[in-house]
């Protein structure tokens, strides 16, 4: 090596550690600037993001916040005067200069100096995150996984929680609701550690029969709350966060079995044993018992007359009954149908995937069936059953059917039968029936419905092609007509309870052997038919006071026409008849002599027989 190259070379070796000495230096010198307590990730709807920017050396500062392309969002100070080692407190709410609300996304904060005429860009980001997390709840299985472990016993054991979404920073938390007794209302809360998916709760064990949801709670990074379900409504529930608990539940034939047959049923005991015996409504009598433990249950249903049954299931502690229809080989005049779609839409059951919200049409759902039944149906045991065993009594046969199997069969037909009595609250009805009752009137049938609120809401029925599944749609709200042209007007309820009277006196057939009136009734839907082919025969109802009766003259209105609770319309001109008690009070007052006949008077213009006075009481 030259004598050249040897000093060129102890120069740049040189050169490089005193490079190496004063670079150590300028890292172990504090900052010129300096920015502390910057959140990595904040949400403007907790709290601002709250920093400080602390000079070295005093200086006029202006701070922005940028983009990563380094844009300006948002002016926080221009050319403030900053005293040395003095720390500037500044906050961003997230918003950009113009006031507005900035997009979710990655920002940095700017500092320029004025006397030393340069800018610095703090490289650590902030994340500008006002977006809540979405979890997900799956009660029993995974949320990508088949339904398994939604419907439990009141024993069960610990019970399976997944969610989806969970924070690593923060706890999940849990809260579970009772949402098919009224008002949600919470029964239990707990936490499920930082980052896991599963939770397993012992504690479901205490839950009382009913239906349950389970919410979620998820804090991310930025502080913001994530809670699913936010709202309780049917059909805007992600996942499957709901919990039945059941002890025991039997799905029983909506469709009516010929006497003598076969009958099925499904009986959800969760495994255990079990007791069951039928009666007749209206009876004590045991007709038929047994035992069993598996989930079908089938035997040959009652012989002899028409009529409702009662299948009582015990299992353990639990207990539950519903009813079954038996319809009798020989064929009456008049076929009595029992408001099954209506049971169906009130049966507080949690359909698939499991919301848990009940599935009801009062609330709009979608209701699925055949359906399980923890007891009786609404209105079956205060209305029908009580019709029914008037009927009995007094040994009136008749053909039992119930609305769904109408509205499955081309039933009924005048041809066939001279009358249909509807036994009970027709809440919802299918488009395809209300068309088919009207043409049975029209061609000479007699139709009777007993209760208020009937008839005046339809419903869409999808079937499968056996017809032995399906599923009820989009249910409307009440109209103020029926499917008969009948005018109906609100429930009203009265202040003190009033005697109901002949309003027209036309004809007197309704109401024969019925003197002076029907006594004690306190809520009235009262109805009036529209002119034309229609003729009101008959119309019972309050009567009315004098102030009343001067306005209804002075309007032109015959006064005796108004305000029919109980009506008979003649319908088309081949004889129809079409009689409506709009009286809810009417089948507990049954066991009253005047109501009772009035009853046998309905029944008797049903089967086209001149209407007798009877013994009653």
């Amino acid at each position: 090596m030259t004598l050249v190259a040897r000093i060129t070379f102890l120069v740049l070796v040189g050169a490089t550690f005193a490079a190496f000495f004063v670079a150590q230096r300028l890292k172990s010198s504090p900052p010129v600037i300096r920015v502390a307590k910057l959140d990595r990730a904040f949400s403007p709807a907790r709290r601002p993001n709250r920093f400080s920017v602390t000079l070295k050396v005093a200086d006029d500062v202006t701070v922005d916040v940028v983009n990563l392309e380094g844009d300006r969002i948002k002016r926080l100070t221009d050319a403030v005067p900053v005293p040395a080692h003095r720390p500037l407190r500044l906050e961003w709410n997230g918003t950009t200069d113009q006031g507005a609300r900035a997009p979710d996304g990655q920002y940095r904060v700017r500092v320029s100096l004025r006397n030393e005429g340069r800018s610095s860009v703090i490289q650590r980001t902030m994340t500008l995150d006002t977006k809540p997390p979405t979890p997900e709840v799956c009660v029993g299985s995974p949320c990508r996984v088949k339904p398994d472990g939604n419907i439990i016993a009141p024993s069960h054991g610990p019970l399976k929680i997944y969610v989806t979404g969970v924070s690593t920073a923060y706890r999940t938390q849990f809260r579970v609701f009772r949402t098919d007794a009224g008002k949600p209302k919470q029964v239990a809360q707990f936490q499920l550690q930082r980052g896991a998916h599963l939770m397993r709760w012992g504690e479901s064990s205490a839950l009382a029969p009913g239906i349950y949801v389970v919410q979620a709670s998820v804090r991310d990074r930025a502080g913001n709350w994530g809670t699913v379900p936010a709202a309780f409504e049917v059909g805007a529930v992600p996942g499957r966060p709901g919990i039945t608990v059941r002890g025991l539940a039997v799905q029983p034939p909506l469709r009516p079995v010929t006497a003598g047959q076969r009958v099925d049923f499904n009986v959800d005991s969760r495994g255990a044993a079990y007791h069951w015996r039928v009666r007749r409504v209206g009876e004590s009598a045991v007709r038929k018992r047994g035992r069993g433990d598996s989930p079908s249950l089938t035997f040959r249903a009652p012989g002899g007359a028409s009529g409702a049954y009662l299948l009582e299931v015990t299992a353990g502690r639990w207990h539950t009954t519903v009813p079954f229809l038996v319809q009798a080989e020989r064929r009456s005049s008049v076929l009595v149908v029992v408001p099954a779609l209506s049971w169906l839409g009130t049966d507080t059951v949690d359909d698939p995937p499991f919301d848990g919200l009940a599935n009801t049409l009062t609330d709009g759902a979608a209701v699925h069936w055949p359906r399980v039944f923890t007891g009786l149906p609404t209105q079956f045991s205060d209305d029908v059953a009580k019709l029914l065993i008037f009927l009995d009594r007094r040994r009136i046969r008749y053909d039992l059917t119930s609305d769904l199997d109408l509205d499955l069969s081309r039933s009924p037909r005048a041809s066939d039968r001279t009358g249909v009595l509807l036994a009970g609250p027709e809440t919802w009805v299918t488009q395809s029936l209300a068309k088919r009752l009207r043409r049975y009137v029209l061609d000479g049938g007699r139709v009777a419905s007993f209760g208020a609120d009937t008839l005046r809401r339809g419903v869409a029925m999808r079937t499968s092609e056996s017809g032995d599944t399906g599923v009820l749609t989009s249910p409307t709200q009440p109209t103020s007509t029926d499917p008969f042209g009948a005018h109906l007007a609100k429930l009203r309820t009265l202040s003190k309870p009033a005697t109901l009277i002949q309003l027209d006196g036309a004809e007197q057939q309704l109401m024969t052997g019925v003197v002076p009136g029907l006594p004690g009734f306190t809520q009235l839907e009262e109805s009036l038919p529209p002119a034309g082919e229609r003729k009101l025969l008959a119309g019972v109802g309050q009567e009315l006071t004098p102030e009343e009766t001067a306005s209804a003259e002075q309007s032109g209105k015959d006064p005796r026409e108004l305000r029919p609770a109980l009506s008979a319309v003649q319908v088309g001109s081949k004889g129809g008849l079409v009689i409506r008690v709009g009286l809810p009070e009417w089948y507990g007052k049954l066991g009253e002599p005047q109501v009772a006949q009035a009853t046998r008077n309905i029944v008797d213009l049903l089967r086209k027989v001149t209407p007798k006075i009877r013994s009653e009481g």
